[in-house]
């Protein structure tokens, strides 16, 4: 008998315990209870059944881009997450400086003397949001890589562009293209009466730009209205000066780049054409 009772006694030792969700009970190593003797260490709402309830427990990840706050109603109930931002101390707050943001940044000479500083002051929040910061940080400074190299293609492209439209206007494009509109476009078969004459119209008047669907919306780069992001002047640099800060119709110096050897490169009906010193024009009234 006592051989079976010993044999009962082992069996129950080592009964496994419940595998199903454990509401109460501390999840295990990681976590800790939310409540301490004072007040509450995080205002987490969570559901619990039908109601909701400030989490019971909660945890750190910090071994993520962007740290987050865990919580849970206990072991093997479900884990709900949100960022994890620093915790206010006290009510006036100076704002920090450019030069003390450097102290926050990661890779900077004195990096790990900050993270020292960081762990002594034992404040997980804080070390989460620093982190959370460096994350955003390097983030921005790949961004702004990228699109230096994506601005530096789109200058090349409308450089390239620039040049063609110089051939072409060496070519007398414009008025070829227009000998034909006013000649021969009762032979075009998709321009006949009303959108033909309604066409002829638009191109002497110059108003093609009617025939867009866009321009009257707000850029996407700079939020102003007249033109759309593939003419934003902050986009680029100005064809005729090479300045930033404004589009060829606003130079107020077009006449920069033009020089005896070759034909004037601003168009006449340019707003400052009459401004500046045309090497190229001056030549021609010369000889």
């Amino acid at each position: 008998m006592r051989d079976v009772a010993d044999s009962v006694l082992n069996t129950e030792g080592h009964t496994p315990s419940p595998t199903g969700p454990q509401p109460g009970v501390l999840p295990g190593p990681g976590w800790k209870d939310n409540f301490d003797a004072i007040s509450t260490c995080h205002f987490f709402i969570i559901p619990d059944g039908d109601k909701d309830v400030i989490a019971p427990f909660i945890s750190y990840d910090l071994h993520t881009t962007f740290p987050k706050l865990l919580a849970t109603n206990g072991h093997g109930c479900t884990v709900h997450s949100c960022p994890l931002h620093a915790r206010p101390v006290g009510q006036h707050h100076t704002a920090i400086s450019p030069k003390d943001k450097l102290l926050l940044t990661s890779g900077a000479q004195f990096t790990d003397l900050v993270d020292w500083a960081l762990k002594t002051e034992d404040d997980t929040t804080l070390q989460g949001e620093v982190q959370y910061f460096r994350s955003h940080h390097s983030k921005a400074h790949q961004i702004a890589h990228y699109i230096r190299a994506l601005k530096e293609s789109l200058q090349n492209e409308r450089l390239a562009m620039y040049r063609s439209s110089d051939r072409l206007a060496a070519a007398n494009a414009i008025a070829r293209i227009c000998r034909h509109i006013d000649r021969n476009m009762h032979k075009a078969p998709y321009f006949k009466g009303k959108r033909g004459r309604q066409a002829q119209t638009a191109i002497h008047d110059r108003a093609i730009h009617a025939w867009g669907k866009d321009n009257s919306k707000m850029c996407d780069w700079c939020g102003k209205t007249g033109h759309n992001i593939k003419d934003c002047y902050c986009l680029g640099y100005c064809r005729y000066c090479s300045h930033r800060g404004h589009d060829g119709i606003d130079c107020l110096h077009p006449h920069d780049f033009c020089n005896k050897f070759e034909d004037c490169k601003v168009y006449p009906s340019h707003p400052n054409f009459e401004c500046g010193h045309c090497a190229s024009i001056d030549d021609n009234i010369d000889v």
